[in-house]
């Protein structure tokens, strides 16, 4: 009997070491860094840890292989959503904007697909200290179901329109510009593609920042 409990807790610690290594690799250590992969992912292991803890049937090298197979699916799954804009959208998805330009965008709001409530989203501007819709000249709700407001007199976010030599249509859109406009700034700049991190719209002006760290504005 005391060998079963044995079992039981060496299963148990080394389980919690694994989902600890992972979630230290992958950085995200804190919930509000979580994905949904992660979440689903977690939710994963904790099952098989819950599953095969107490089943002695179950020998402990083919536990900790099933283990480290749910850890380097959820590490795949994380790296395909980085680098595929596709797979973000749908794990992840993308920042639904409600107001802009001081005016609601009725369409997303009622757009069922979106479930958005109206009076959830006016008692989290509440807490965030802004008191009424008439504030607000630009609002979105993040993928992380958080709300980013701009009121009159602020400054608008900036936006990231290209990332690792992609373009984001998504963010284009939201500023009102294409992939030929993008391309043109990129002629301008003398940058090519392959060597931008990221591109950074703000204040009507583009930053390039290459890969090498080297940072690159257009006038």
């Amino acid at each position: 009997m005391m060998e079963y409990y044995v079992l039981v807790l060496v299963k148990f610690i080394l389980g919690f070491v694994i989902v600890i290594t992972h979630l230290n690799i992958s950085g995200k250590t804190q919930l509000s860094q979580m994905t949904p992969v992660d979440f689903i992912g977690n939710f994963v292991l904790g099952g098989i840890i819950g599953g095969v803890i107490y089943s002695d049937s179950i020998p402990l090298y083919q536990y900790i292989f099933v283990l480290l197979i749910g850890v380097c699916l959820i590490s795949l799954l994380n790296t395909i959503s980085k680098h595929m804009h596709l797979f973000r959208r749908i794990t992840i998805g993308q920042p639904i904007p409600i107001i802009k330009k001081g005016k609601f965008l009725v369409e997303d709001i009622f757009n069922k697909k979106n479930k958005i409530d109206i009076l959830t989203v006016s008692s989290q501007l509440r807490a965030q200290g802004i008191h009424s819709f008439q504030e607000i000249v630009y609002a979105q709700i993040e993928p992380s179901g958080q709300i980013t407001a701009i009121c009159e007199g602020s400054e608008m976010p900036s936006v990231i329109i290209m990332k690792e030599g992609k373009a984001r249509d998504y963010e284009l859109d939201a500023i009102e510009k294409d992939v030929h406009w993008l391309e043109e700034e990129m002629r301008k700049a003398s940058v090519a593609s392959d060597d931008v991190f990221i591109a950074e719209f703000w204040r009507g002006k583009l930053t390039f920042i290459l890969k090498n760290g080297e940072v690159k504005k257009t006038t």
